[in-house]
């Protein structure tokens, strides 16, 4: 009798991520040093510069680990990354800011 083998394939890189702009990354140390080697700059230093577009990069990159897509930094340059408004929290209707 023939064996039957199953080949597993990583998944398919999305052709779009959104990004709610409440989002948090969440990351491992291995992760930190892979953004390290990938771009030269520490995580801090590109999230905290308001001039560069990398850091929107980087969170997409960590939102796409996180939802298990195994993704290099070279195949995020072909993801569409969209920015989202968070929903309104229903619990602050009706609350005055004055």
């Amino acid at each position: 009798m023939a064996e039957t083998v199953t080949e597993i394939r990583p998944p398919r890189v999305p052709d779009r991520v959104v990004i709610s702009t409440d989002y948090t990354p969440a990351f491992t140390p291995r992760e930190l040093d892979m953004i390290k080697e990938q771009t030269g700059r520490a995580y801090t230093a590109i999230i905290n510069d308001d001039d560069s577009d990398e850091r929107m990069i980087v969170t997409a990159w960590l939102k796409l680990r996180r939802d298990g897509y195994p993704v290099s930094f070279d195949e995020m340059r072909d993801v569409v990354i969209e920015l989202k408004s968070a929903a309104p929290d229903p619990t602050d209707e009706g609350r005055s800011n004055s």
